[in-house]
């Protein structure tokens, strides 16, 4: 589905949720946010901070093409015989195609519930057209310091500049040597672009960072990455 322009804006293709989702939760967080895939925009809904925490690294790749969010229910059967529905918390598709069905659940509730024994029942159900793999995500998966990353790029991505996205690698490759993010944004003369441009040449594999943890001024970089 293509945007719909309304006065300059591009109006965001709506999420595909096959539920209806209770906005009201005393025990979890809840809302949408809008994700650029390629060449448009798409609301999806989340059900707690760990399924925006999960969509915002997954979007993070870069090669994200597609989110159905809350898909069609998938039916599946238990040892005992007893018949069940799942809902995955998302299928994405990715540029060269792959599905995944992602499930996301808190690592408490994975281990108390043995979810991810009962996530092989139904996987053995799963359509073939419905995904090519399943993931099981918690916040075991990643750490902090990956989360506050994906978030920060998210908010970077809203307002393109590419001017400064490759200014920004430019400057990197006439150095000789690693540097910190603070003396190539010094460099660059591009003050507050010029971190944001960095941000995003390092989370888009355009620089590499030495060091492991949050992204900030002092995150020492090299442009090994061939441009």
């Amino acid at each position: 589905m293509i945007g719909i322009e309304q006065q300059g804006f591009i109006v965001p293709d709506p999420s595909r949720s096959s539920r209806k989702i209770n906005w009201r939760s005393r025990a979890s967080c809840r809302g949408t946010i809008v994700l650029s895939l390629n060449s448009r925009q798409q609301v999806v809904v989340y059900e707690s901070l760990l399924e925006l925490m999960c969509i915002l690294l997954i979007s993070s790749r870069g090669d994200l093409a597609d989110v159905w969010d809350q898909p069609e229910p998938i039916r599946f059967t238990l040892p005992d015989g007893s018949h069940h529905e799942h809902t995955f918390d998302y299928r994405v598709t990715l540029t060269d195609g792959l599905r995944y069905a992602v499930a996301i659940k808190p690592i408490h509730h994975v281990e108390k519930y043995d979810f991810d024994l009962k996530l092989g029942y139904i996987c053995a159900a799963l359509p073939d057209a419905f995904a090519d793999e399943v993931i099981l995500m918690s916040e075991a998966d990643f750490t902090r310091a990956q989360a506050l990353n994906a978030q920060r790029y998210y908010e970077f991505t809203k307002k393109p500049d590419t001017d400064a996205d490759d200014h920004i690698v430019r400057v990197a490759y006439e150095q000789h040597e690693p540097t910190v993010l603070e003396d190539l944004i010094a460099k660059s003369r591009l003050g507050g672009r010029g971190f944001r441009a960095g941000f995003r040449a390092i989370i888009e594999g355009k620089l590499k960072p030495l060091s492991h943890g949050k992204i900030g001024l002092q995150t020492m970089v090299s442009s090994e990455v061939p441009i």
